[in-house]
């Protein structure tokens, strides 16, 4: 190869060295944007919502409304799925142990308004978010008790003069089954986790006690077969 030619190869590296050396570099690889909640507060707005239901039969007027079956799974599953989601995130189980919180004080609420199986299904609510309260617990013995009790019927009474004995007829029905047991039974007496305590007035009512729960005590009015 000619000198000449060397020359001419010489220049074309020499032309391509300062031409690698002043190219651009490549441009960085775009921002990770976040996917999901960042903070508390965020987790909150996302779960809270699912508490709808519940809060919304404790606004109604006491003795109306009911949580249905279709809402409370509702609930429960948006409950399971917000601790899969946000249960290994430190903000996530802060935010979590928050909602805790409301559930319990909800299901307190549900208890001084006699809605037993909204107080119930708020602590099954409560140990989905694997909470710990001595007070929900407390809550949930109480509204499980309460879910056994039957509901008490007055149907009639019989005086029994030489014995000097009132009977009252009863019929217990079961919340879980609708089945109906009649009971006949005298003031003192105890039968089905209850106690007949006393006829009140002219035989116009009876006064209960409902013996697993001490201390819950409440009246039934006389009410004849004929007004079913």
């Amino acid at each position: 190869m000619g000198r000449k030619h060397l020359l001419a190869l010489g220049c074309v590296l020499m032309v391509g060295v300062f031409s690698g050396c002043n190219q651009a570099p490549p441009p960085p690889p775009p921002p990770v944007v976040p996917t999901g909640p960042q903070s508390k507060q965020e987790v909150l707005s996302l779960v809270l919502p699912a508490l709808a239901p519940l809060q919304n039969i404790l606004s109604m007027p006491a003795g109306t409304g009911g949580l249905s079956d279709t809402d409370r799974a509702y609930v429960m599953s948006q409950l399971r799925d917000s601790v899969a989601k946000y249960g290994n995130l430190p903000f996530g189980r802060e935010a979590l142990r928050e909602v805790g919180y409301k559930i319990g004080e909800m299901g307190k609420q549900a208890s001084t308004q006699e809605r037993w199986r909204l107080a119930l299904s708020c602590v099954d609510a409560f140990d989905i978010l694997q909470m710990e309260s001595l007070t929900v617990s407390r809550l949930g013995d109480r509204a499980k008790n309460m879910m056994e009790q039957p509901t008490v019927r007055v149907r009639g009474f019989l005086e029994d003069k030489e014995k000097d004995s009132l009977y009252v007829f009863l019929e217990l029905v079961n919340r879980k089954t609708g089945e109906i047991e009649k009971v006949q039974a005298r003031e003192g007496e105890e039968f089905e986790g209850i106690r007949l305590l006393k006829v009140v007035g002219r035989n116009q009512k009876v006064r209960i006690e409902y013996i697993k729960i001490p201390g819950l005590i409440f009246d039934v009015d006389f009410e004849p077969n004929s007004k079913k």
